[in-house]
């Protein structure tokens, strides 16, 4: 079965109405820049060390402990590990372990990731994602009708059981309830909260759910969990090649109203996605580039990722109401064997330089080649 990549430019992540300008975006959003300059939030993580982390790519066939390696060398200690369901709108039953899903999608895939990613010292996040048959991103999916709804609520909660008590058996340490299927998650919030607490009765760990950067304010229920998660693809900078000190300074608009939220809600924010390709542009509203098939042929742009990485770290990492992130994607295996095209990952290219400065590790080509001469 072929399938194109499950990136966050889908169709994607878009409010229709947003423009280029932060100001304009926040204008569309219903509040003034003064509306939010107050003191930042009271409420910090808990733990010494940010969550430094990478989304992970499910691999279609089973892997060895050591594909993860790269993940450790760069410095990594969070991995987010995402069996995805599956949904059509006209039949909204999500369906999930099927025989047909990529084997890192399956409960024996994640059960397996889940320990390659210990073995190599990675704490893990269990990241539920559904994906809507021939629309993609879950993001404005909504039943048809009160039987639609009835069938997709059952079977989302049949869905987020299955991984939630897998993840409870297995000591993971984090759970997401669902990721950007905020159009339910707005006019259902009372299901959320039912799920949620149906969930702690077996499951000891933390609880987040992925909002999209366009939703996470209006979501209802962020009382009910302890981390408030956040996919944060704010558009910053449209030009090609924006310069890290424009980039800085574009996120400070957009931390204002995040602040809001965690000094309302008294949790921290955890950035559940965050990432940049490297393609003219990538720092603005990416949903509008081209992806996929429709990239082929166009040329990278690696300044643009790394900068827009170099600026994220910047703005974010010395937050102490922000637990951390997980950046937007990582796949198994040495970097080499991972296209140096204008995806979403950042293997291979240069932002692998700044992302291991941050993290604290090494890139993972270099890394390779100490371990292959025994260094």
């Amino acid at each position: 079965m072929i399938r194109l990549d499950r990136s966050p430019s889908r169709a994607a992540a878009r409010p229709r109405s947003v423009g280029l300008a932060v100001g304009l975006a926040l204008a569309g959003l219903g509040c003034s820049v003064a509306d939010e300059r107050v003191a930042p939030p009271s409420v910090t993580w808990s733990e010494p060390e940010k969550v430094e982390g990478l989304s992970f790519a499910a691999p279609r066939r089973p892997i060895p402990a050591r594909a993860l390696a790269s993940a450790a060398a760069v410095g990594a200690n969070w991995l987010a590990v995402i069996p995805y369901g599956f949904v059509r709108p006209e039949d909204p039953i999500v369906r999930f372990d099927t025989d047909r899903q990529f084997w890192g999608e399956s409960s024996e895939g994640v059960a397996a990731t889940i320990a390659h990613a210990r073995a190599q010292g990675l704490r893990v996040l269990l990241k539920p994602h559904l994906w809507v048959r021939g629309q993609g991103w879950p993001g404005e999916f909504l039943p048809e009708d009160e039987a639609g709804w009835d069938a997709f609520l059952s079977s989302y909660r049949d869905y987020a059981l299955t991984f939630a008590r897998l993840a409870d058996s297995l000591r993971v340490p984090m759970f997401s309830l669902g990721t950007e299927v905020d159009l339910v998650a707005l006019e259902r919030p009372s299901y959320w909260r039912d799920l949620a607490s149906e969930i702690r009765t077996f499951y000891d760990g933390r609880l987040t759910y992925a909002a999209n950067w366009d939703k996470y304010e209006r979501i209802e229920f962020w009382d009910a969990l302890d981390l408030i998660g956040v996919d944060a693809y704010f558009p910053l900078v449209s030009d090609d090649s924006p310069t890290v000190d424009a980039l800085v300074a574009a996120w400070e608009p957009w931390e204002r109203r995040l602040a809001a939220v965690a000094r309302r809600s008294e949790r921290p924010i955890l950035f559940t996605e965050f990432g940049y390709r490297s393609i003219d542009g990538a720092a603005g509203e990416h949903w509008e580039l081209p992806d996929n098939r429709d990239a082929i042929g166009i040329p990278p742009n690696f300044d643009v990722q790394s900068s827009a990485y170099e600026a994220f770290f910047r703005a974010w990492w010395d937050r102490p109401w922000l637990a951390g992130g997980f950046l937007w994607k990582w796949h198994a295996g040495a970097p080499d064997r991972v296209p140096r095209t204008t995806d979403f990952s950042p293997q291979g290219k240069p932002a692998e330089t700044v992302l291991a400065d941050w993290y604290g590790g090494r890139p993972s080509l270099e890394a390779a080649a100490d371990e292959e001469a025994g260094g």
